[in-house]
């Protein structure tokens, strides 16, 4: 039996990386989400794919991803890594801009690991990935509202991490640095093409999800070797 994969975020960048790389593995069922149809293109001929189009912010998103799982009847992983950056002096964030913030890549994260962790909880196994940052991990300097969200992400996942050892679900904070992605095409500071390859740290994560059950990779943090 194929196990049952959500991945939010999969239509570019990182999330798009882990989807091919599971894809190429022949024993995952993968339900992606994300909001541009154009970047699924390659997955929509796959019998192992689902694709759920839409905005995670959205209740009407989340439930369609959980009837999706409903359908197989398991989730093996979860993996939350869809999320947005604003890189600017604090004076600079508007309450829009926060509030956008916070929703994708903290409440959101939260909204569909609720409601999604009944099922592991019924099987007595899983495993929730958070992907998070470096900036989740160590303050920098105007990330301010980015780190608040990333922290806050860290503590929802270490705090969750204690509740689910008792169901055996294995529950891991990823903090990968900056990645040579559309994520960071807009953001100023050090040139995008010396950021990390994304290949490559999908690679270290699909490693990371085919460790032996019985072992917990609680926190991993990911950065390149030169600045």
């Amino acid at each position: 039996m194929k196990q049952v994969v959500v991945l939010t975020g999969a239509s570019s960048g990182l999330g798009k990386e882990i989807a091919k790389q599971l894809l190429l593995k022949g024993k995952y069922q993968l339900i992606l989400t994300g909001r541009e149809e154009k970047g699924f293109a390659e997955f929509k001929k796959s019998p192992d794919v689902t694709i759920v189009l839409g905005d995670l912010t959205k209740k009407t998103t989340i439930d369609l991803l959980k009837k999706e799982v409903k359908k197989h009847g398991r989730i093996d992983i979860l993996i939350n890594n869809a999320g947005i950056i604003y890189i600017n002096p604090f004076n600079e964030n508007t309450e829009q801009k926060i509030d956008d913030l916070l929703a994708v890549d903290l409440k959101t994260p939260m909204l569909l690991t609720q409601r999604l962790y009944p099922f592991m909880v019924k099987q007595q196994s899983g495993h929730i990935i958070n992907i998070n940052s470096t900036a989740g991990k160590d303050a920098k300097v105007n990330h301010t509202m980015y780190s608040a969200a990333k922290f806050g992400l860290k503590g929802f996942t270490d705090a969750l991490r204690i509740e689910a050892k008792l169901h055996n679900i294995r529950v891991t904070g990823f903090h990968p640095g900056g990645m040579n992605t559309e994520f960071y095409d807009d953001l100023p500071g050090t040139p995008k093409e010396k950021y990390m390859d994304p290949k490559k740290i999908a690679e270290i994560l699909v490693q990371l999800i085919e460790t032996d059950p019985s072992i917990s990779p609680d926190e991993i943090v990911i950065n390149r070797m030169t600045r």
